[in-house]
C-alpha cells in the first residue's frame, strides 16, 4: 500500500469506529427515553439478541415487541445506561464490539430502585452507508435492589420482596 492508500485506510477505520460508538451510544439513549420506534431503526432486520435472563430474541420485530415494548416497558420506569471501556475492531462491513454496563434503573413492582452491572457483547454491519446492530448479547454481573446492593443480593427476582 502507497502512504496516502495507508491514510485512507486509517481514516476509514476511525470513521467507522467512531459510527458504532455513536450508534452504541443511540442506542442506550433511546432506551433510556423509551423512544421504541426512533431505536427500531438502529438494528438490522435480521438481529438477534440474548439478553440473559429476560431472554432470546430473533429478528428486528420480535426484540421490538417481545422485549422493548412488552417487558422494557412493564417492567421499568427509569432507565439510565452508561457504558463504559468500549472497545471496536472493524473487519470490513462487519464488526464486534464490546463494553461495560453501569446503569440505575428503577423496576416494578414496587418503583424499585436498582444497581445493574453487565457487558455487552455486540456485532454490526453495514448496511449500505449506515451501520446497524446486528447482535447484542447481555450478560448481567448484578441486577439487584439498591438498599441491599450487589454483595448481598446480586440477583432480584421481580415479586421477590427482598428481604
Amino acid at each position: 500500500m502507497s502512504d496516502i492508500e495507508d491514510l485512507e485506510a486509517m481514516v476509514r477505520e476511525l470513521r467507522d469506529t467512531n459510527a458504532i460508538h455513536r450508534l452504541k451510544a443511540s442506542y442506550c439513549a433511546l432506551v433510556d427515553s423509551g423512544d421504541w420506534d426512533e431505536l427500531e431503526t438502529l438494528w438490522s432486520e435480521d438481529a438477534v439478541c440474548d439478553y440473559d435472563f429476560f431472554g432470546r430474541f430473533e429478528g428486528r420485530a420480535q426484540i421490538m415487541q417481545r422485549f422493548f415494548r412488552d417487558q422494557v416497558s412493564a417492567i421499568s420506569t427509569f432507565n439510565a445506561h452508561m457504558i463504559h471501556n468500549g472497545i471496536i475492531d472493524v473487519t470490513g462491513d462487519t464488526a464486534r464490539g464490546r463494553w461495560y454496563l453501569t446503569a440505575h434503573t428503577t423496576a416494578q413492582p414496587g418503583d424499585r430502585a436498582m444497581w445493574v452491572h453487565a457487558i455487552y457483547d455486540d456485532a454490526f454491519a453495514r448496511i449500505g452507508e449506515q451501520w446497524k446492530i446486528a447482535a447484542i448479547k447481555v450478560t448481567f454481573r448484578y441486577f439487584t435492589p439498591f438498599e441491599q446492593g450487589w454483595a448481598k443480593q446480586p440477583f432480584w427476582q421481580a415479586g421477590n420482596s427482598g428481604s
